[in-house]
């Protein structure tokens, strides 16, 4: 049981401060923090003392959405107009039918897991997209407005000419093979591995594609993808960054489309809030408000102090969890011994991915009657990326209104201005004069997840990612927000382990254990590899160097026969 401490109260107080003890305390209400506290509730009931602390107050206030990005009631949609409840959700989304496909994706393997776990069902066109691919046509608009009709998957680049569909298939496959070799070795690490990792950290990915792509589409196409995929421009996105997104999603052609769960997740929110709600409810009675905390440190390298603004109750425990976005932990002074001066700067660096999404409601699904899947991809915006919205209801009610939903080009200049006129405006042209008159218009800003610095990911990977043997765990460090919940559940799970190994090693089972560990994915051959690698700037250069090569040798070749 948590203790509750009373202390006398210091000369000119008006009354007592307090001290709650507790072994865990979680800071925090992000997803993270509260899978972990979900995950250790479970497994030591009430033979230790664990407390999540709500500094947004978010339970007390009863609000619908946390300040830490949590939901905590899950009522109607603010972007389903159309009215449907939580049982009207399509229940063909069980996740034992998925169960051994997953495991070919961090990302839905996570989602997979926690929703069997809280029986919760998930829409195929969530965990399974390809399940559900339309035959009918997409759309492609190009920068000068004009459009490309084509029925396969984006990710193909069937609506380019030869020549870039031959650079951009050669840069997927080259960001699948660089992302097998960082995510997928097995064998030791060497000094070769440790330059590459270290040149993928250092290197923004607006360098690396214009090393490799030479025409203007072909590096817009690829600019509109990282923006999409991170929320911040592919000049302040790390190779490495993003071989990581490519890697949890298993490859770079599962974002515009394919087994795109972790892009389509992030647009409707479907996951987020129902395993928010479910997880919160089974906290609810660890969870308590706290009012800000000013500082944290450390008492003789066993306990740590939780001290508050206003000094009214302050937190001691011997494991302490930090669950907060790196923007919140900037607000609070901790001891250097807790966090070093280095790691400090890597999180004050973090910058907050933005993306903005739309919905547009009408009367008819005429774009259908089009013979178009209501799929777009545009470099030229304000829509970038769009889909009809599925119908998750299978009761036999029918939805009042077809809806389009996609991303939008995200400009600073443009921060005040309503886009609402140029989406239409774009729409019209992609589909006619039915789309001017649309029934509801909305637009709303998603909280990506937060970038490192160029050059900062290796050293945000080792704080997050290894146990640590101080009083403090930063594994639950929330740096997902709204852009990518399976690496939030991730996050806590791996929290989780760590906590349990510092607590009660002894108590880990094999489930504990195994449900963390993703199947390595076997080498392609060197062949595959260096074929992936040849581009039309390594070609150019490679006919010069042997040119020039050629031309020496003739040179001396005649020299010596004079």
């Amino acid at each position: 049981m948590v203790k509750k401490l009373e202390k006398p109260a210091r000369r000119g107080s008006n009354g007592q401060s307090d001290h709650i003890q507790a072994d865990v305390i979680i800071l925090g209400c992000s997803l993270p923090g509260i899978v972990t506290a979900h995950k250790l509730k479970r497994k030591f009931g009430d033979t230790i003392d664990i407390v999540v602390l709500d500094m947004a107050g978010t339970v007390s206030g009863k609000k619908h959405l946390s300040k830490c990005n949590v939901t905590f009631f899950t009522g109607i949609d603010d972007d389903e107009v159309s009215e449907q409840s939580d049982e009207n959700l399509e229940d063909d989304g069980d996740t034992s039918k998925y169960e051994i496909k997953v495991t070919d994706s961090v990302a839905r393997n996570y989602i997979t897991q926690y929703a069997k776990d809280l029986n919760i069902p998930i829409p195929v066109a969530i965990i399974d997209p390809e399940r559900i691919k339309s035959p009918l046509n997409k759309l492609f608009q190009h920068t000068n407005g004009s459009t490309v009709e084509f029925s396969e998957d984006f990710h193909n680049f069937d609506y380019l000419g030869f020549i870039e569909r031959f650079e951009l298939n050669q840069y997927q496959s080259l960001l699948d093979h660089s992302m097998r070799d960082m995510f997928h070795r097995i064998e030791d690490d060497t000094d070769a591995e440790r330059k590459r990792l270290l040149y993928y950290d250092q290197t923004t990915m607006e360098q690396h594609l214009c090393d490799a792509l030479i025409f203007t589409t072909s590096r817009d196409i690829m600019r509109t993808t990282v923006r999409l995929v991170c929320g911040a421009p592919a000049e302040s996105i790390s190779v490495l960054f993003y071989l990581h997104q490519c890697f949890r999603t298993n490859s770079s052609r599962n974002h515009l489309d394919g087994d795109n769960t972790r892009f389509r997740e992030k647009l409707l929110g479907y996951c987020r809030k129902r395993l928010t709600n479910q997880l919160q409810r089974s906290i609810a009675d660890i969870i308590l408000s706290s009012k800000p905390i000013r500082e944290i440190s450390a008492y003789s390298d066993e306990q740590v102090i939780l001290k508050t603004m206003k000094g009214e109750t302050n937190y001691v425990c011997n494991l302490l969890a930090m669950a907060l976005r790196p923007d919140e932990l900037h607000k609070i002074r901790v001891e250097d011994q807790l966090l070093a001066k280095k790691d400090a700067e890597v999180t004050r660096a973090m910058t907050p991915g933005r993306a903005k999404k739309f919905v547009v409601q009408y009367e008819t699904n005429f774009w259908e009657a089009q013979g178009y899947s209501g799929d777009i991809l545009s470099i030229r915006g304000p829509i970038i990326w769009a889909m009809e919205r599925p119908k998750f209801s299978t009761t036999g009610s029918i939805t009042r209104y077809a809806t389009l939903t996609g991303y939008m080009m995200v400009r600073e200049e443009d921060e005040n201005n309503d886009s609402k006129k140029a989406v239409l405006e774009q729409l019209v042209k992609l589909f006619g004069e039915e789309a001017a008159n649309p029934v509801t218009y909305k637009e709303n800003d998603i909280a990506d997840i937060f970038v490192p610095r160029c050059g900062d990911y290796v050293a945000l990977r080792r704080l997050t990612g290894l146990v640590s043997r101080k009083p403090l765990e930063w594994g639950a460090l929330d740096v997902f927000a709204e852009g990518d919940v399976a690496a939030a559940l991730e996050a806590g799970h791996l929290t989780y382990l760590h906590l349990l190994s510092c607590l009660r090693p002894q108590a880990q089972t094999f489930e504990d254990l195994s449900s963390s560990e993703f199947p390595v994915t076997l080498y392609t051959s060197p062949l595959d590899r260096w074929f992936s690698q040849i581009n039309y700037k390594s070609t150019f250069r490679f006919a010069v160097y042997t040119t020039v090569i050629y031309i020496g040798y003739k040179l001396v070749q005649s020299y010596f026969r004079k």
